[in-house]
């Protein structure tokens, strides 16, 4: 069933794709399981789009299929959003990088799971993550970019917040078109491939604490 979501977010067939998630649920299977095999499907049709294979259009519509699967399995999302006052995570994709389909289903995929998210946006510059997590004190940083440009970007912010909070810095994390090399490259102290990962790791880090990892943290896998 699972190879059937994919194809079916993969294909647009939001209708099929959305009757297999249903009948996933009612065979008893892992709901946050079904909604990576969505967004699997998510990311077909990206890599479609960057190779002229689809239109933005259809990334719109892959991205709606994934907001219904997520209502499917996960029922309204609880609307707390960007009006916490103290967030526990700031969120956004990194200068030069216009890219927030995957930030978007990871931060709605965060809120789900009760974690409180400033969304920044999208092209943000090193000095804009500062002054966000200077004014909400957030213990977590995650950044997103899903192009090479990004990489040299997220070493700017992440250097630049090193920089100005020391040793009592925030934990970064970053996600997107992302692995342990660019995770070494960028000095961030986790990346993850997935919005589940990303979320059930914010997770963790603010049980542990403050969300600071020590400096001798390996790269999430």
């Amino acid at each position: 069933m699972r190879k059937l979501i994919v194809s079916a977010v993969a294909g647009i067939q939001e209708d099929k794709a959305i009757s297999l998630v249903r009948n996933g649920l009612a065979r008893g299977i892992d709901p946050f399981t079904l909604l990576e095999e969505v967004r699997t499907g998510v990311e077909i049709v990206l890599e479609r789009y960057n190779r002229g294979e689809y239109f933005l259009a259809d990334v719109v519509m892959a991205a709606d299929i994934y907001k219904h699967a997520q209502q499917v399995v996960l029922g309204p999302a609880d609307g707390t959003g960007d009006s916490g006052r103290h967030p526990q995570i700031v969120f956004g994709t990194v200068e030069r990088d216009i890219h927030d389909i995957g930030k978007n289903i990871t931060i709605v995929t965060m809120r789900h799971y009760g974690l409180e998210v400033l969304d920044v946006g999208v092209n943000v510059s090193p000095a804009a993550f500062l002054e966000k997590l200077q004014q909400t004190g957030a213990p977590i940083l995650c950044l997103s970019g899903l192009i090479s440009d990004a990489y040299d970007s997220m070493k700017k912010t992440v250097g630049l917040i090193k920089k100005r909070f020391g040793e009592r810095r925030p934990t970064i994390i970053i996600g997107g078109l992302v692995n342990e090399v660019v995770c070494s490259y960028t000095g961030a102290d986790y990346w993850v491939k997935n919005c589940t990962e990303g979320a059930e790791l914010c997770i963790r880090l603010l049980k542990e604490g403050d969300g600071r990892c020590a400096s001798e943290s390996r790269a999430a896998k």
